[in-house]
C-alpha cells in the first residue's frame, strides 16, 4: 500500500501534463500541477523507502516522461504547444515591401490627415503613414513622394 502513494502521485503528475500539452495547451496550471505531483511522488518514495527506493522511483520517472515526450513528439502534439514561428522576418516579404514602397517614389497623392508633420495620405488609391520634410500640410492637399527614409515615406507639397 505504500508503494502505490508514491506511483499514484507520478502517474497522476505526468498524466497532468499530458493533458496540459493535448487538451488545454498554454494554461499552465494543469501541467505545473502535474510536475508538481510527480516530484511529490519521487520524494515521498525517498522519505519512504530511503535512497535506494528513491533513486529508483526518480530513474523510473525520468524514464516515463521521456517516453511521454517522444510519444507527445511523433504524435505531432508538441508541435501544437511549442510555438513554432519565428519573429523575424522573411527576406522574399522585406523586398517585396520594399519594391512596394520604391514604386510609389514620385507618387502624387492626397494627404488625408493634415501632415505635422506626420500624417496619412493616399497614394495610388492606398492609405499609408507619411512624414514631411518638417512643413505643416493641410489635409486635402496635393503631396508628391519626394524619398524614402528606412520606413518612413517623406513628401511634399505638390506644385503641379
Amino acid at each position: 500500500m505504500e508503494l502505490l502513494i508514491p506511483i499514484a502521485l507520478i502517474l497522476v503528475g505526468l498524466a497532468l501534463v499530458l493533458v496540459e500539452v493535448t487538451l488545454v495547451p498554454g494554461l499552465n496550471v494543469v501541467g505545473v500541477l502535474g510536475v508538481l505531483g510527480a516530484a511529490a511522488g519521487v520524494v515521498l518514495a525517498f522519505v519512504e523507502f530511503g535512497l535506494v527506493g528513491g533513486l529508483g522511483t526518480l530513474a523510473a520517472t525520468v524514464l516515463a516522461a521521456g517516453g511521454l515526450a517522444y510519444v507527445l513528439w511523433e504524435s505531432g502534439a508538441w508541435d501544437r504547444f511549442v510555438l513554432s514561428d519565428s519573429l523575424r522576418r522573411d527576406a522574399d516579404a522585406d523586398a517585396q515591401e520594399s519594391d512596394s514602397r520604391t514604386r510609389l517614389l514620385g507618387r502624387v497623392g492626397t494627404a488625408v490627415t493634415p501632415l505635422r508633420p506626420a500624417g496619412m495620405a493616399e497614394i495610388d488609391g492606398v492609405r499609408v503613414e507619411v512624414e514631411t520634410e518638417g512643413a505643416f500640410v493641410a489635409s486635402g492637399s496635393r503631396v508628391r513622394v519626394a524619398a524614402l527614409d528606412r520606413r518612413r515615406l517623406i513628401v511634399r507639397l505638390d506644385e503641379g
